[in-house]
């Protein structure tokens, strides 16, 4: 069995949002927590371009902020959000949210 990899929330964040070469938005894998505590895991995700903020950047609803609005190419590229914070793995690393909070000080 291979040790899965861990890699910080940043680059976790670069990846989903990431472009190919040809300028498509690249795809992904990702496993995360419900809001339920249960388990999800969805195959093939990239990031989506609908509700995207306005010309001033600023999004009207606080409550989409800290997500991502992905989409789901196994179901006919249907939209889904993403609480950052509840994602655990991107394409099978694992994701490190401490940032370092609880680093050793010796």
């Amino acid at each position: 069995m291979s040790v899965k990899q861990v890699i910080k929330r940043k680059v976790a964040m670069a990846w989903l949002r990431s472009d190919d070469a040809q300028g498509n938005p690249s795809v992904h894998s990702v496993k995360y927590r419900r809001l339920d505590g249960s388990i999800g895991y969805k195959k093939r995700v990239s990031k989506s371009f609908k509700n995207l903020p306005g010309e001033s950047g600023f999004r009207g609803n606080l409550n989409t902020n800290n997500e991502f609005l992905l989409v789901n190419h196994e179901k006919a590229n249907q939209p889904f959000r993403i609480k950052i914070d509840l994602l655990i793995e991107v394409d099978g690393h694992i994701i490190d949210h401490t940032n370092g909070e609880y680093a050793a000080t010796r």
